[in-house]
Parts: structure tokens; sequence; C-alpha cells
């Protein structure tokens, strides 16, 4: 009896029996296709989780400064002033950010377009278009005035990660092609799980624990799927809150946050200022800084520059607490009054999730533990592309693709195809993928038959 009711049924036998080699087809495929993708985009997340730590580190001389005992620091106007004497006129400001330590140099921020037939445009380009924005950032003392240094991001080695991480390099093709690798990396850890799954009686060494003392394939297999089984659920995170950015699945979720009310109307279209007077200047940046600290205090900002006739400053301001408390205020660039005031608590419960997207993304949600995990996530990310690769390679017959083949008797369950259904709404270009491919197996097999026809 205690056997009979541990076995599974022959219904229920049957449908596993149909679900694993679905399952472990679309595995298959789906890891193989985008293993390549999924590593150069883990690896460069994975730097990019601890950028502030290791420009720090790498370039103290720009970065760091000594904070005197009896000297102020100097007026944003001020160090603004220096940073932009150190440019010609054709960069235009962009950004002021400051740091919430008092040893860190400001980072004022200038842009300038340049067609890609500039001379000096050497820069990685990020979009498929004729010109592109090169972004020069100005490092200063904001004690002493002292500019400390400068570089172009573009042309830096963390602009370069960025640029890799986003586009492959390759512009707004390799923006859909990242897009896709990460939706088609989504179904690959869902059906990791559904592979690693156990059936029958669980065991603690091969589900739990790699079986590294047998070697072989046994100690490879167990190395692909363990220890992405404890940060699966960081996987998927990172994996999942990286589509808010891409060009299908994040404006399609901006699009109904939007269309859903969940976005406040200065986001959607933001605040003008009002026309300068004759004779009269216009706010400066500790006007517009004073004018945002009272609504609430932030030891760090980023102060984004007025754009056009009539753009307003737009000022994001973090305080100690992280993302929680988070705001933005817009003011006016002619006179320095609050034109509005967003803050976490006022946000509809859709624009509070996306908030969150970029901190879960990067692993600064709470801090350094979150970091931590979010590049053991990416390292194992890698390791398992790695090895899934090696377990093909080492597993397929000589000379032949090795490919886990479709039987004749196979029937994808109910539950199967209502899930490639889910996906491929859930993931357009998945759904679009999917698509090709069965069309393309759809003409091979009507040539194969047609070939046999004519033999």
């Amino acid at each position: 009896m205690a056997a009979s009711a541990c076995s599974p049924s022959p219904r229920r036998r049957s449908w596993l029996s149909a679900l694993y080699p679905a399952v472990w087809r679309w595995h298959f495929w789906a890891g193989l296709a985008v293993t390549p993708f999924l590593i150069v985009v883990s690896l460069t997340g994975a730097l990019f989780v601890f950028q502030e730590e290791l420009q720090v580190w790498t370039q103290p001389e720009v970065m760091t400064v000594t904070v005197p005992a009896d000297i102020p620091a100097r007026s944003y106007t001020a160090r603004f002033a220096a940073a932009r004497a150190a440019l010609p006129p054709q960069w235009e400001f962009s950004s002021f950010n400051q740091h919430a330590e008092p040893g860190r140099a400001d980072e004022i921020v200038f842009e300038r377009e340049v067609t890609s037939h500039d001379d000096d445009a050497e820069s990685p380009v990020d979009d498929d278009h004729a010109h592109e924005h090169e972004h020069q950032f100005v490092y200063v003392d904001p004690y002493t005035g002292e500019v400390l240094g400068q570089q172009t991001l573009e042309r830096s080695f963390f602009g370069i990660v960025l640029s890799l991480h986003r586009t492959l390099l390759a512009g707004s093709i390799g923006r859909y092609a990242v897009e896709l690798a990460t939706c088609w990396g989504i179904v690959s850890l869902l059906t990791g799980l559904l592979l690693w799954w156990p059936r029958g009686k669980e065991k603690l060494w091969g589900v739990w624990l790699p079986r590294l003392r047998r070697g072989g394939k046994l100690a490879l297999r167990d190395l692909h799927t363990i220890p992405g089984l404890y940060l699966f659920g960081a996987a998927l995170a990172i994996m999942g809150t990286g589509l808010l950015y891409t060009q299908v699945w994040g404006q399609g979720a901006f699009a109904g946050l939007y269309f859903g009310g969940q976005l406040p109307p200065s986001y959607v279209s933001p605040p003008t200022s009002s026309p300068l007077p004759p004779d009269t200047a216009p706010a400066s940046i500790d006007d517009i800084v004073r004018e945002a600290r009272t609504h609430y205090a932030f030891p760090t900002f980023h102060l984004a520059a007025p754009h056009g006739t009539d753009g307003c400053w737009t000022l994001f301001g973090a305080t100690d607490t992280g993302d929680l408390d988070d705001g933005v205020v817009y003011l006016d660039a002619s006179t320095g009054a609050t034109l509005d005031v967003i803050d976490y608590p006022s946000l509809a419960p859709g624009a509070k999730t996306a908030l969150l997207f970029y901190s879960i993304h990067t692993g600064s949600i709470f801090g350094l533990t979150t970091k931590i995990i979010a590049v053991l996530a990416c390292l194992v990310i890698i390791a398992m592309s790695v090895t899934g690769v090696w377990m093909w390679w080492r597993r397929r017959p000589a000379g032949k693709f090795g490919a886990p083949r479709k039987t004749r008797t196979e029937q994808v369950p109910k539950t199967i195809a209502a899930t490639i259904v889910g996906l491929a709404v859930l993931f357009p270009l998945v759904g679009l993928s999917i698509v090709v491919l069965w069309l393309g197996e759809t003409l091979l097999r009507v040539a194969r038959r047609q070939r046999a026809a004519t033999a």
C-alpha cells in the first residue's frame, strides 16, 4: 500500500513522460542559443554592481578629496564655474552630481553632440543614428574649487562596460539581442528548475549537494544545476528587473504604467519654466539647491539642467535610507520656485514598484549584502552557461550535433502549450522568435518532403 501510494498513477506517469522531453528540449535550445550573450551581459553586470567602489579605488586622485577642518565647501555656482572653464564652449552643461560622502569630489557633467564622422568621435556607438552624444565628467574639489580631472564617459572603462552590457557594442540591434537573450535566459532558468525538480524519493546528494567525488559527467551536471538552485531567486530577479530598461518589454511596461494612470503627471510631461524678464539673471544653482532642500533634506543628489527655452531644473535627491525616501523636485529655471514635488509615498503602486527595479537589478537595494548576492548570481549565471555548453560538448556523439530529438509519440501537454502562449505574451520577443523558429522548421520539413518525393 505504501509503495502504491508513493508511486505516480499511470496518468500522472504519462503526463510526466511527455513533460520532461518537452522541457528538456526547450532548456537545451534556450540555453545554448543565449550562452554567449548571457556570459557578456552577466560579466559586465557583475563589474557594474561595484562601479562606485572600483572607481574610487582605482582613481582616488580624481574621485576623492581631503576634507579641511576649517574651510567650508564653496558655492555650487563657483564649483560649476570651475568645471565650465575647463571645457570648450561646445560642451553643454548636463547635470551636477553630489555624493553623500564629504570626501568625494563633485561630478559635473557636460555633453555635446558628435557625428559618427567626427575625427574625435571614437566612443562606441550606442545607437544606429547618424549622431550621438558624448558626456564629459569633470571632477571638482568642493572645498578648493580645483578641477581634479576629467574623462569622457563613452571612452572610459565603465562606459564601455555599460555599453557592452546594454548593446554589446552593436547599437540598436545589440539592444534587441540583449533583450531577447535575457528573455530566453529567464525561460532557461524556469525550465532548468523543472528539470531539477526532485521526482520520486528526494535525496540529499545530487539534489541539494553536488556529487563532486563521483567526478565526470555526474559532477559536471550537479555543478551546472545546484549552485543555480540556491541563487535562482536572485538570478531571476536580476534578469526580470533588467527588462524594464529594454526596447520592447521596457517600453511596453512604461506604456502600461502610463495608460494605467500609474505615472506622476510631471514625469509624463515635465512642468515648464516661466519667461525670464529682461535684464534679470536666472536662478543660480545655489538658489535651486537651496529651494529643493526646503522640501526635504538629502545628502546626495543628481541635478539635471534645463533643456530648451522653457525647460526646468530637475533635482533627484536620495537620502541615507535609500530609494524608499528618494524624491524629485521640479524647479523654475527663471525664478528658482518649486513647480512640483514627487516623493515615494505619493506615488501610485505601479510607479513605486518600477522605482525599485533599478536598485534590485544592481543589487544596491539593501546595501553591501545584496550587492554581493547580485555579483554571485551573475557569476553563477556565467558558470551555468559554461558548464551547460561543456556538458553538451562532452555528451554529443562524434560528428553529430547532439541535440535532443522530438520523438514521434511526444505530445506537448496542454499545460506546456498554455505556458508557451503565456511566455509569448509576457515576453513579446520570445513569442516572435518562436514564430520564426516554427516557420523555419515548417519550411525545412516541406523542403525535405519535396526532396524525398522527387528522389
